[in-house]
């Protein structure tokens, strides 16, 4: 009717909107609670990651740039063996080639240190080159003024960091290097042949390398029970040792191999002078990259896109892969050729293998972390084994995790086998090894190649009546890695009946029923295999299905170090922790409690809020038609 308003639009306006105040603002509160309830346990979880920061001093590639203490920040403490960081200097004389190694020292941020660091004499022109890691999860540089800029420091892309790693300079010490290689100048040492009859590994060997290769240093220091520190050298070790100092050691793939592979299957690492320890040599993380550059037979491990530490977020990128390669002197990525499945491949293919092979050196040798694993054989498959997984190795190649490990009451992993053993692969000598150039070490081989038949490497017996047949003489690189469009290489079937381990029914040393090895080692000696002539694959042994009783620690290298170091033989060790992935910790009752309330509050409310909106709509619609 003409003039008549309906009874909607005769409402006091307080009464139109009460369904919105009544409703839609304890929803709209409650939806914003459960977000903040959400990532309040989100955080949480996150907190288990350790990351700290550490500032560069003024002017790092001087001399008194080296010899000033590094800060690590709080929360973090120098002291803490799971927060620890350290710094590793390299530096090149381009005039006469020589080589040698500093490793600065890090206090805590407003600490001092227990000594005061030698000051290194740096010839003129000398090129310096940075390299740090961490015994935490993320390691960010901050800078001391513009030190940062001064020392050419890459700690990750625009985005994020790479985590444990980072580097200062490094691109220009390795090119310096290369440069008075190729002059003549400065020569890397070859490579030796290990006790297995095969050439040492390096860091760039598939044997040694985990979910983030030729990551961290061999730096160590000492530390005092009051928290300082100092440079782990002759003269430090004399004077602090009565003061009950011990070595802390960064979990590095470095420290693994020069301090724990090499001297168990008969290897020595690249050293140079230590310009803090008045010229003893030293190990270094550019030592082994120049070494592995040089003289890696291929396949050659380089850094993959699927490393963790080179991921944007969750993403594989190119561009910070680079990066890390350029820190460790390793050619730009091929993405059309070195792809995650191709290192995968080879990981399973030859990295297993190699582990294998090396069991009755390894089993006796003491663990780098004897709370994680019993010996060194059952810490690299363990090892082994997370890498596999980390690097998503299960789906991309289609195969399961080939280790499978035992472990006691406590934890340890104590027994370790491989539940396929993986196809015999070549032994080449060092003489028919293909060096890999520096930065183009990446070679795959001809589409048509054939493996080259030999006898099973140590720990693949077989029952045959057959001789021994000798490897083919080549002169093509052998372990070549694999084509990424190929099916992953199966293990050669045989009608030959495979030997049984031995069973037994002593009482093992170990929470667990085990096989004995065929020749059990005497107790406190480690059994030497004989190095077969140049040419010849290693001789078949009876495979080891565990971990020999833990190795006697009198006759062991400490935990963390390795008997032919002198900087690790005087003082007690710590323990070179087992890396593995991190990730948010779901298992935690409290922070699941916690995000399924915030989530039930934050959808609750949104679904409140949204019905709110509607009733209040649908009670002003009258008021609004009327007034049109």
């Amino acid at each position: 009717m003409p003039g008549h308003r309906s009874a909607q639009a005769d409402r006091p306006r307080h009464q139109a909107w009460r369904p919105l105040l009544m409703l839609g603002l304890p929803a709209l509160v409650a939806a914003f609670g459960g977000l903040g309830l959400t990532q309040a346990a989100n955080a949480g979880q996150d907190a288990a990651e350790v990351g700290c920061t550490l500032v560069v001093p003024a002017d790092p590639l001087s001399a008194r740039g080296l010899a000033t203490p590094y800060r690590l920040k709080a929360p973090c403490h120098e002291a803490d063996a799971g927060s620890a960081a350290f710094v590793q200097a390299t530096i090149v004389d381009p005039a006469s080639g020589a080589i040698s190694v500093y490793n600065p020292l890090v206090v805590d941020d407003g600490g001092r240190a227990a000594a005061a660091p030698v000051a290194p004499k740096l010839p003129p022109g000398a090129v310096v080159g940075l390299w740090f890691g961490f015994n935490g999860d993320n390691l960010r540089l901050a800078g001391d003024r513009d030190s940062l800029a001064a020392g050419h420091c890459v700690n990750g892309d625009q985005k994020s960091i790479f985590g444990q790693f980072a580097y200062c300079n490094a691109p220009a010490l390795f090119a310096a290097a290369n440069a008075a290689i190729a002059a003549g100048r400065l020569e890397v040492p070859g490579l030796g042949t290990a006790a297995d009859g095969r050439p040492c590994p390096t860091t760039r060997d598939f044997g040694l390398v985990d979910m983030d290769q030729s990551d961290n240093v061999t730096t160590t220091y000492l530390v005092l029970a009051d928290g300082t520190t100092a440079q782990n050298t002759a003269a430090n070790r004399a004077a602090l040792g009565k003061r009950g100092a011990r070595i802390e050691v960064n979990g590095s793939d470095n420290a693994l191999l020069d301090a724990h592979v090499f001297p168990a299957l008969g290897c020595s690492p690249y050293r140079a002078p230590d310009l803090a320890d008045a010229g003893a040599p030293a190990t270094a993380l550019a030592l082994n990259e120049l070494q592995a550059a040089a003289h890696q037979a291929a396949p050659v491990a380089m850094v993959p896109t699927s490393d963790p530490m080179t991921k944007s977020g969750d993403r594989p990128s190119t561009a910070k892969t680079d990066l890390y390669r350029a820190g460790v002197d390793q050619r730009p990525i091929d993405p059309a050729t070195e792809t995650p499945t191709a290192y995968c491949a080879n990981l399973l293919r030859v990295g297993a293998d190699r582990i294998e092979l090396d069991r009755s050196l390894t089993v006796r040798a003491a663990s780098p972390d004897p709370a994680a694993a019993n010996s060194l054989f059952t810490f690299l498959a363990q090892r082994f084994s997370g890498a596999y997984d980390a690097l998503g190795c299960p789906g991309l190649l289609r195969t399961k995790n080939p280790v499978t490990v035992t472990t006691d009451g406590k934890g340890v992993v104590v027994s370790a086998r491989f539940a396929t053993p993986p196809p015999p692969t070549p032994s080449p000598s060092p003489a028919s090894a293909s060096p890999s150039p520096s930065m183009s070490a990446f070679a795959p081989p001809p589409p048509t190649r054939q493996p080259v038949q030999t006898t099973p490497p140590v720990q693949q017996p077989v029952h045959t009546t057959q001789p021994v047949q000798q490897p083919v003489q080549t002169t093509q690189p052998v372990q070549q890695p694999v084509q990424t469009t190929q099916p992953v290489q199966q293990p050669v079937q045989t009608t030959q009946p495979v030997q049984q381990p031995v069973q037994t029914t002593q009482p093992v040393q170990q929470p667990v029923q085990t096989t004995q090895p065929a020749h059990p080692p005497q107790t406190g000696q480690a059994q030497p295999t004989r190095a077969p002539q140049t040419g010849q694959a290693p001789p078949p042994s009876q495979p080891v299905d565990t971990g020999a009783p833990p190795p006697d620690p009198t006759t062991q290298p400490a935990p963390g170090g390795g008997a032919t170091d002198p900087a690790l033989s005087d003082l007690a060790v710590d323990a070179m922790r087992l890396k593995t992935p991190t990730a948010p910790d779901v298992s935690n009752p409290n922070s699941v409690l916690v995000t399924a309330v915030g989530v039930v509050l934050l959808a609750g409310g949104g679904i409140g809020f949204a019905v709110s909106l509607i009733r209040t709509a649908r009670r002003n619609r009258g008021r609004y038609l009327g007034e049109l």
